[in-house]
């Protein structure tokens, strides 16, 4: 009976391709699970059939969905996966770690079963949940479930919206029964975009998901995140990060999107790329390169104008410039006309505040009403009181490709470009240094840190007043105060710059380690932390005003990095983004040492560096180095210092420009 239903109703509509690999699941996973319950009686056969139709109806949905995906550098022309898909290489600090994930990996999975992907924008954390999911169905490892973080909210948790997933039409709402099938275990949760859950719902929606992780512990989770400090919540994943493209992996996905278009630009690109590189004529042309999304718009804009952009804003802003007069890719005569009428600026004017009025709730996800509602805020103005919303709205969805429908709603094709429009639009405000400051002091900063690494380069002049200024002066007086002399002292003066605003404990004493592993063995990560600060306080007291921002721990050692204050760490990371010479990165030059049986702590609020000899200051250099330092180029997530002789420059440099006015330019016109 069971067999003869899912032949019946396997995906009948879908390609044999789908098909066969989706029974294969249902009666691999599925059907094994319903029997049991079943025998229990705990269902009914009706029941029982109704479970695998939704199940199955579920699986081909997605997997049409998920194989699919709007590529912006193709004007959002919609292709397979597989078309465009490179292979991403992931990485571990903690676990030494790197694997290439071409699909699926089942031992990987297994070995881990919770794994945290935090990474930068563009990086092609969402693509990669794509694959997995895809790659799951086809070797048939277990029941894969996509799920969009920015959907949930306090009222509409995970389990809702795994049921509204799963069975969208039907109605079930048996959430005892979804859960009895989910606690036997072999689900894979694909929980995409963590970073994209709104302000208002995050502290709520991150109790609901943890609470849903521990009742479906039997699972595997991944879950991708740019980089948030909420995800410290998530202690028991196990951190990966995503490497940058290599320069032939970046000239393979340049060449796919040729095997597309057909327009054999791949030669060209790659020949100005070289030269750009030999050259040096190109400032951020590696980190470019590593970026998947920053590649595909490398493609946009050479086949608009033949030419590569040096910076990363003028790069977003011939993507716009080429998107805008973005020609149909099949007929490359016809253009599209502007359903609005707007020009070029016009149209910008109001991305740039409909950009900034998203960034701010920091939400992604729109029904119709809430667009158009964005879009009127956006355009208000007495010139435009007659333009109509909805002509706005078809432009960016079509004409000029900046959102994109999913389902019933929209979102922007990519939540940089919010950022970019956002960053501009700050610009353009005369109060924009109040409003920089009130990023600076706001609790969710590394929201807006895209939107700053835009900033930085439309004015430098006054994000170096807002956020850089107030740094320097912070670590030059801690450098002078300390007494040592930065001239002739080289490795004492090493050890202040390592430890500026930070804090480390090494520890790899078998009765501390023991000691804080049975107490943090049931708890969740905030109670984690209390419980590791409350223990180490008793060696140093400092610690109680420290944020954890690094752990790597293991049965004979505790290796912990603290910060004192985040957003000093958030905006040097963003400096060493741009290549800024203000920073040096920390490479590890082997494998961190074992220590003996000993805790050491080291401070920067509790120094006393004259006591120590410049044997111990060199042994404390290289063991943080060694421990936290990055493991290679290849890596974006580093241990940055500042070099205190390049601060000093560039405090200089900026109260000299604080000193310059132009209050005369604009006198006698």
């Amino acid at each position: 009976m069971q067999d003869e239903f899912l032949t019946r109703t396997a995906i009948t509509a879908a390609s044999t391709v789908v098909v066969e690999p989706i029974k294969h699941i249902i009666n691999t996973w599925v059907k094994p699970k319903l029997e049991e319950i079943k025998q229990k009686n705990q269902i009914n056969e009706k029941l029982e059939e109704y479970a695998f139709q939704v199940f199955s109806e579920y699986l081909k949905r997605t997997y049409r969905d998920q194989n699919n995906i709007n590529v912006i550098a193709l004007g959002l022309q919609q292709v397979t996966l597989e078309t465009t898909y490179i292979p991403l290489t992931i990485q571990s600090l903690e676990k030494k770690e790197r694997i290439t994930l071409d699909s699926y990996n089942e031992a990987f999975a297994t070995k881990y079963k919770k794994i945290v992907i935090e990474d930068t924008a563009g990086m092609g954390k969402s693509t990669l949940m794509k694959k997995l999911f895809i790659s799951a169905i086809q070797k048939n490892v277990g029941i894969p479930i996509f799920i969009e973080l920015r959907h949930l909210t306090e009222q509409n948790d995970i389990l809702d919206t795994i049921l509204e997933n799963i069975n969208p039409l039907h109605g079930i709402h048996n959430k005892d029964f979804i859960l009895e099938v989910i606690d036997r275990g072999d689900f894979i949760f694909l929980l995409d975009g963590y970073d994209e859950i709104p302000f208002q719902h995050k502290a709520q929606v991150t109790k609901h998901i943890k609470k849903f992780i521990s009742k479906a512990s039997n699972n595997i989770f991944f879950l991708t995140s740019r980089l948030d400090d909420s995800l410290y919540s998530f202690g028991e994943f196990q951190k990966f990060e995503i490497n940058y493209l290599n320069e032939e992996e970046a000239f393979s996905l340049i060449k796919k999107y040729d095997s597309i278009t057909q327009l054999d630009l791949a030669p060209l690109i790659i020949k100005q790329i070289k030269e750009n590189i030999n050259g040096e004529s190109f400032s951020e042309l590696d980190s470019f390169l590593g970026n998947p999304l920053l590649v595909s718009f490398l493609y946009l804009t050479f086949k608009h104008n033949r030419d590569i952009p040096s910076l990363k804003i003028d790069f977003y802003r011939k993507v716009y410039d080429a998107l805008f007069e973005l020609h149909d890719l099949s007929k490359d005569s016809f253009k599209r006309e502007k359903y609005s009428g707007l020009s070029s600026a016009e149209l910008e004017k109001i991305l740039m505040k409909l950009g900034f009025l998203c960034l701010k709730e920091n939400v992604n996800d729109y029904d119709k009403n809430k667009i158009l509602k964005l879009i009127s805020q956006a355009k208000k103005s007495a010139y435009l009181k007659d333009l109509s919303e909805n002509l706005i709205l078809k432009d960016l969805l079509e004409t000029v490709p900046l959102l994109t429908t999913v389902g019933l709603g929209f979102k922007w094709a990519h939540k940089s470009f919010m950022e970019y429009f956002a960053a501009y639009f700050i610009d353009t405000q005369n109060n924009r240094e109040e409003i920089l400051n009130n990023i600076s002091n706001s609790a969710n900063l590394t929201i807006y840190i895209n939107t700053l690494d835009f900033y930085y380069d439309i004015d430098r002049q006054v994000f170096d007043k807002i956020f850089v200024y107030p740094i320097l002066k912070k670590f030059i007086s801690f450098i002078k105060a300390s007494g040592i002399n930065p001239h002739t002292e080289k490795d004492k003066l090493q050890y202040l710059e390592l430890l500026f605003n930070r804090l480390f404990v090494l520890d790899y004493d078998e009765t501390s380690i023991g000691s804080i592993q049975m107490k943090t063995k049931d708890a969740e990560w905030e109670e984690s932390k209390g419980i590791l600060v409350e223990y180490y306080s008793k060696r140093t007291s400092d610690i109680r005003t420290y944020s954890l921002v690094k752990a790597l721990t293991g049965s004979d050692m505790a290796l912990y990095q603290f910060v004192k204050d985040n957003k000093v760490e958030t905006i040097l990371r963003l400096l060493a983004g741009k290549r800024n010479k203000l920073l040096k990165t920390l490479y590890q030059e082997y494998l961190f040492p074992q220590q003996g049986g000993d805790t050491h702590i080291y401070s920067w609020e509790n120094l006393d560096i004259k006591n120590l000899s410049n044997e111990e200051i060199l042994e404390r250099n290289l063991n943080i180095i060694n421990i936290f330092g990055s493991i290679n180029g290849e890596s974006n997530i580093h241990l940055y210092s500042i070099d205190y002789f390049e601060a000093l420059k560039y405090k200089d440099l900026i109260e000299e420009e604080m000193s310059i006015r132009d209050d005369d330019l604009f006198t006698n016109l």
